[in-house]
């Protein structure tokens, strides 16, 4: 069982790792749309949040990711700034779970009465 673990390659790893990420994402932006959508039909203030919150914790990191593209461009032209940019992006996806999970948590225990 340890040699087949051992098998594995760094780039097998990020591929599966791409893919799940995809995934992920994918099925984020989906819940995302259908509690927009049901915001839209409602007017339902909580399902706004629920909606806001999805796109903040599903998709923000997976732009922050894309844009370790031009982490690769940074380290070739300014090869000290690819850390702190490294830091700042990890840093702001952070940030924006956080606060998408919030957005989650307050649209679904707001109460009725404020639609």
């Amino acid at each position: 069982m340890i040699d087949t673990l051992t098998q594995f390659n760094i780039h097998s790893v990020e591929t599966v790792s791409f893919i799940l990420t995809l995934i992920s994402s994918v099925l984020g932006l989906t819940v995302g749309y259908i509690a927009f959508r049901g915001y839209q039909q409602n007017r339902s203030l909580p399902m706004l949040f629920v909606a806001t919150g999805f796109l903040l914790v599903f998709w923000t990191p997976v732009l922050l990711l894309c844009s370790f593209v031009v982490i690769g461009t940074v380290g070739q032209f300014a090869p000290g700034m690819k850390e702190t940019v490294d830091t700042a992006f990890t840093f702001a996806g952070e940030v924006s779970r956080i606060i998408g999970l919030g957005c989650i948590l307050y649209g679904l225990r707001m109460p009725l009465g404020d639609k």
